[in-house]
């Protein structure tokens, strides 16, 4: 870890790669990267930075070839491998990114980031529930992380808890008023609770903040029809 923290040195090739990353030059930070790759193999963090350049161009390939030997170098380096999964899962290498960011945390129970990836990850691999495990720890370690109500919440209508699902986005809509998304959504959680004039207040209101939204329209449209609703 000392290479780490001594990454900022007096080498002119690491300062001039972090300048010209830093620049928006990535394909000249990854040439002064692997010149000192080139001179010194062992640098676990100059392959770190330089996979993370990889990365940001969209050369997945190379970025997981840089950071699988970053995590080799740096084994107990959690941002390293934190990296790394995003890259796995960025070439849809689900079940190896998750593999990947629980490493994460075996090294830094703490890393938050980690945790709320790891729900994201279960999601998309069909883990709904151990999704909305990670959510819910991500929540109580910040209760001011909101972008995780909004995954809780589509977790929560995924598995039925609509009541839940309700509070989530109306925890979002707390947050940011003007989120039309999370009225949309929470028009969804009320209709799949019969809550037939909720969900058109809802929908209306996701309409008034975003009139190009379509599914909102259709829902509305759809509660139209219904002749039980009275207002």
């Amino acid at each position: 870890m000392n290479e780490v923290r001594k990454f900022d040195s007096d080498d002119p090739d690491i300062l001039a790669a972090y300048q010209a990353e830093t620049n928006g030059e990535y394909f000249k930070a990854i040439e002064y990267y692997n010149k000192v790759i080139a001179r010194d193999p062992s640098r676990g963090i100059v392959y770190k930075h330089c996979g993370n350049v990889y990365y940001r161009i969209g050369d997945l390939d190379k970025a997981v070839e840089y950071l699988e030997k970053a995590v080799e170098l740096l084994p107990q380096f959690p941002t390293a491998r934190y990296e790394l999964a995003l890259a796995y899962y960025r070439q849809v290498r689900i079940r190896k990114a998750i593999n990947t960011m629980q490493t994460v945390l075996e090294l830094d129970p703490n890393f938050l980031m980690a945790r709320y990836w790891l729900g994201i990850l279960n999601y998309h691999y069909g883990h709904i529930r151990e999704a909305r495990q990670h959510y819910l720890q991500v929540i109580e370690k910040n209760p001011n992380f909101y972008i995780a109500y909004h995954h809780l919440g589509v977790t929560n209508l995924r598995l039925g808890n609509y009541e839940e699902a309700v509070q989530n986005f109306k925890k979002i809509i707390e947050k940011n008023p003007d989120s039309a998304a999370a009225y949309a959504l929470l028009g969804d959680a009320y209709l799949y609770l019969g809550k037939k004039y909720e969900a058109k207040m809802a929908y209306r209101k996701a309409l008034e903040l975003d009139p190009e939204d379509r599914k909102a329209q259709r829902a509305l449209e759809m509660l139209d029809e219904f002749k039980d609703v009275t207002f």
